[in-house]
């Protein structure tokens, strides 16, 4: 006789700008999770509107945590405490590994944007047992989750995700890290708006283009929708650093030289610009939440600020941000992620006329002109604005445990170089003569069978030789077979399709013999006819 039993799962997303929890409540049955009602918000003390402000006020020796969340941030204005303020630092993990990292990546290094997550989140965690579970002591009722961007996974070797996930393990008791588990926000994202419904209406035929802007980066995923699942069958990904927290120090700036304080006083007293970013985002969020479906507006955002500099000089004034200002201090902005899409589009090899809708999760996506941009570049498209898409992604990672089963395509959205094998045919009844098999057989052990007629190869859902790799293109090449004669031909890839290292042109068509090495952009194998 099958038992059952609960378990209860907090899920966090510690962005950039803003943390987030969620709890959910899930049934054990053998082998299976199943979700027990909604996942909902589970906001401690500490939280402010449902989110907790990624700040933390140091010791004033640099060594502990003297508070944090609203109650750090609003500290920003007095001129002492600034100097022990951290904020903005998940940017800065695995910066080091960056080629051209950008100016806010190196605010802090790798060791001590680490740290500062460490010590927010063991705060969080003692607070998180005090307020909600009250039992003393973490015990193996509870499941954890924990949102990361995707690339940390799949570049540089995963050096940033193991870091990461071995500071969040040591966060907890040796006997909890098996019950801790590791999300990609890209997939959070996906299993989220599946639980929203936006996954399951799409236009027939065409592709669902989801846009995850976060406070330091943005995510672009595309992928053809399952009518029957709603799952989403993933085409591609791209990503750049870049998020809504640029707009707020771009606004700072601006607000900087409103109030004529002197480039060599803010050289001075750098963290100055902490309470000048705090007023920008404030401003930026009332504009925003005027504006988002509405182009006129009704009423100027506006605050007083009383900046008190390190040497005791004071700057006071009444700042305003309207619709023309914001759109004059953010205009390079605006440029630069119009510039993003196009060129996530052309990584993804994705036309505009293969989209059907565009998803908008993330804080980002809430930003008027984000919205109104994608808005008039996807005019013939549907834009959807998810449900509080700036929890889309801890909803997602709440569910990602019940849905485990159930995920084995999406678990491969984010791996690289994942082969999705066709399965090999039924043999006939009766054989008159040895049946030749035809193998690619991959470095890592993969192994594909050809079968009589088109091979068609890609990362698209409909390719007989599907790859999940960024650097397959959608339909890469075609392998035919007739018989005994076997022949590649690339079909315009962005990567190119190899013979024996010679890279074939677009359309040409090269005859294949056995132990010939054949690569598909970054992915090699060799034909093997048995």
């Amino acid at each position: 006789m099958n038992t059952t039993e609960q378990r209860t799962l907090f899920a966090f997303d510690c962005g950039a700008t803003n943390w987030r929890l969620y709890r959910a409540q899930y049934e054990i049955a053998g082998y299976r999770a199943n979700l027990i009602g909604d996942p909902s918000p589970s906001p401690l003390t500490s939280f402010y509107d449902r989110r907790l402000p990624a700040v933390l006020m140091l010791t004033p020796d640099g060594s502990n945590l003297q508070s944090y969340g609203e109650m750090a941030q609003n500290q920003v204005d007095n001129e002492s405490s600034r100097l022990h303020i951290r904020d903005y630092f998940k940017p800065c993990i695995g910066a080091h590994l960056e080629l051209h990292p950008q100016p806010h990546q190196l605010k802090y290094t790798h060791k001590q944007s680490l740290e500062y997550t460490r010590l927010m989140l063991k705060a969080v965690l003692d607070q998180l047992l005090r307020e909600k579970w009250r039992s003393g002591s973490f015990d193996e009722r509870l499941l954890f989750t924990f949102a990361f961007p995707v690339h940390w996974q799949t570049t540089n070797e995963g050096a940033i995700f193991h870091d990461f996930a071995n500071m969040v393990k040591g966060c907890f008791p040796a006997q909890m890290h098996e019950n801790i588990r590791f999300v990609s926000e890209p997939e959070g994202a996906i299993l989220s708006l599946q639980r929203q419904g936006h996954l399951n209406t799409p236009t027939p035929g065409k592709t669902t283009l989801i846009i995850d802007m976060g406070g330091s980066t943005t995510d672009l995923v595309a992928g053809d929708v399952d009518p029957g699942t709603g799952e989403l069958i993933f085409i591609g990904r791209y990503g750049q650093a870049f998020g809504g927290g640029h707009y707020d120090v771009a606004i700072a700036r601006s607000l900087a030289d409103e109030l004529l304080i002197p480039a060599s006083a803010l050289a001075e007293d750098p963290s100055a610009m902490l309470s000048l970013r705090n007023v920008a985002k404030r401003l930026k969020e009332s504009l925003s939440r005027q504006l988002l479906f509405n182009e006129e507006t009704t009423h100027i955002p506006q605050r007083t600020v009383t900046l008190v500099m390190r040497d005791g000089e004071i700057y006071r004034s009444v700042v305003k941000l309207d619709r023309e200002r914001f759109a004059s201090i953010t205009k390079r902005l605006s440029m630069q992620f119009d510039e993003l899409i196009e060129d996530g589009l052309k990584e993804i090899d994705l036309d505009e006329s293969q989209i059907g809708q565009v998803v908008l999760v993330g804080g980002g996506g809430q930003l008027f002109s984000v919205y109104q941009a994608m808005k008039k570049r996807f005019v013939d498209k549907d834009l959807i604005l998810a449900d509080n898409p700036d929890e889309c992604v801890v909803l997602g990672c709440s569910l990602e445990y019940g849905a485990e089963s159930e995920k084995a395509r999406p678990s491969l959205l984010f791996m690289p170089d994942a082969v999705l094998v066709p399965e090999e045919p039924d043999p006939a009844p009766v054989a008159e003569k040895h049946q030749q098999r035809i193998l690619l057989e991959a470095d890592n052990g993969d192994v594909i069978i050809l079968l009589p007629g088109e091979n068609t190869v890609g990362r698209a859902n409909g390719n007989k030789v599907q790859i999940v790799s960024e650097k397959i293109s959608r339909f890469h090449a075609r392998v035919d077979v007739d018989g005994d004669a076997i022949t590649v031909t690339d079909l315009g890839s962005t990567n190119g399709t190899f013979v024996n290292s010679v890279q074939l042109k677009l359309e040409e068509e090269q005859s294949l013999r056995s132990g010939d090495q054949i690569r598909f952009g970054n992915r090699k194998f060799k034909l093997n006819i048995l």
